[in-house]
């Protein structure tokens, strides 16, 4: 039985860094998912609290997040 967690910011340190990286890999694993099971194209971003950014691309958006245009968007939407 799952129980129900409360949506609320996590105020311990220590928690909120465990609890980013578990549902970091959950959304990830849920992207590529996505992307098998219906053949979708898809991006996504996670920036964490220290400004590390994290990407799930398939193979056709690679280009968005590897070539330099794509980075620099990427810092100048979070710095």
């Amino acid at each position: 039985d799952r129980r129900k967690i409360e949506i609320k910011f996590i105020q311990d340190k220590s928690r909120r860094h465990i609890t980013f990286s578990k549902r970091k890999a959950g959304i990830m694993k849920k992207a590529y998912e996505l992307s098998v099971l219906t053949g979708t194209q898809v991006l996504l971003l996670v920036v964490s609290e220290t400004g590390l950014v994290y990407t799930f691309t398939t193979p056709k958006l690679q280009p968005l997040v590897t070539k330099a245009e794509g980075k620099n968007l990427i810092q100048v939407c979070f710095h």
